[in-house]
């Protein structure tokens, strides 16, 4: 089967969808990445065709840090949604054509119109459930959120889509959030950290979090200070915008004096300068499976993906988020006991950090339960679970 995967986010977005891709091409499946442009080496360690598609996401929040007030998809304009809607609708087919099934992430509202051009069948893939709306029995505020969110993106979009549609002579939309969806959402998360609810606005299948192994060893200077001392606290914030990086250099320099712990900072895409410290270091991109069973807790933006490899090495936890399913993820590490409360990325101090730590690192509950979480995860696999929902579903379907 050929199978074309069209992302549009952060590397939260992307990473997922290339351990699917990876998984896919395994089980003898012809896969294409369409993704935006700094992807293209990640799609290229698992030998995956890859196609440039879609703005740079790194280089818009590199660019613009103080734009993203709310995260990609509430940063961009309606001119700049209408215009990456269109180039799905009207580019996407030529690319991708003769493929037999198109799965959709992030922000790709045009994509299931261009699988309705090339008359093949499209999929949804999430890695948070709160996409999926609300329930009859959750707070009046919190339907009339997700029903007000609804009304906006089709006063802006669905009209928009329609005229796309009518030039391919396709019905119109009813509703641009449903056609977004489409008719079974993939939910690539795990159950154990963070459950589907039943009667939600959108049919679903939970399957769990898709990881992507490791393709190369931790750098052997992370391995000396992970061995040189008791083990650190790693600190990163993902894809979050940072506008003074030395700012953030100072914070946390004072969070380790007030805590006296070792700390491991991601650069992440702010690119944040290293320090000449010797119980600070800071790194690039890192293979979490390998690292973080070597940490004592993990600081961070609450990412779904991270969230997960946490959950998994089986340690203590604690978020700072800044958009999307960040502030979900917060919810759910506090209800599960994993680590302390915290306050929002943006209101974030060394105060904060330093006390995150300390529960983290001092609390034996938030150990044992991150231990036991870890345990229940091992028996679970989410890309396997994905790709047999994939394969039992649109394979049946072709060989019919």
């Amino acid at each position: 089967m050929k199978i074309a995967c069209v992302i549009l986010g952060t590397r939260g977005d992307v990473q997922p969808m290339v351990a699917l891709a990876d998984g896919l091409i395994k089980k003898g499946h012809e896969v294409t990445i369409c993704a935006p442009p700094e992807n293209e080496e990640l799609a290229g360690r698992i030998n995956c065709r890859f196609v440039a598609f879609g703005p740079s996401v790194m280089k818009a929040v590199k660019e613009d840090p103080k734009k993203q007030k709310g995260g990609v998809a509430v940063s961009l304009s309606p001119r700049e949604g209408k215009k990456l809607t269109s180039n799905q609708i009207t580019l996407l087919p030529k690319i991708i054509n003769g493929v037999n099934l198109v799965l959709g992430a992030g922000i790709v509202l045009g994509v299931h119109t261009a699988a309705e051009i090339l008359k093949v069948p499209y999929r949804y893939v999430i890695f948070y459930p709160i996409v999926l709306g609300t329930t009859k029995h959750d707070p009046l505020k919190n339907r009339m959120m997700f029903g007000f969110g609804r009304s906006l993106i089709n006063m802006f979009m669905k009209g928009f889509i329609n005229k796309h549609r009518a030039k391919f002579s396709l019905p119109p939309i009813k509703d641009v959030w449903a056609h977004w969806l489409g008719e079974n959402v993939i939910v690539a998360c795990d159950r154990e950290l963070n459950a589907a609810r039943e009667g939600v606005s959108f049919a679903f299948t939970q399957t769990g979090f898709m990881m992507l192994p490791s393709k190369s060893d931790l750098p052997d200077n992370v391995k000396t200070f992970c061995n040189s001392g008791k083990p650190p606290v790693y600190i990163g914030f993902g894809s979050n915008p940072i506008v003074s990086t030395e700012k953030y250099n100072q914070i946390f320099e004072q969070v380790r004096d007030a805590t006296n712990q070792r700390l491991i900072i991601s650069k992440g895409w702010a690119d944040l300068p290293d320090s000449n410290a010797s119980d600070i270091l800071y790194v690039d991109e890192m293979p979490f499976d390998l690292l973080f069973p070597k940490l004592a807790a993990v600081i961070y933006h609450g990412g779904t993906g991270t969230m997960a490899a946490i959950a998994r090495a089986g340690i203590p936890q604690a978020a700072f988020p800044f958009m999307g399913d960040q502030f979900d993820n917060r919810k759910q590490i506090v209800k599960l006991g994993l680590g302390p409360e915290t306050c929002d990325f943006k209101k974030m101090t060394t105060e904060s950090i330093s006390l995150a730590i300390k529960e983290c690192v001092t609390n034996d509950t938030f150990k044992k339960n991150a231990l036991m979480i870890s345990k229940r995860l091992k028996s679970v696999n989410g890309l396997e679970l994905t790709i047999q929902l994939i394969e039992k579903e649109f394979i049946n379907k072709t060989s019919c």
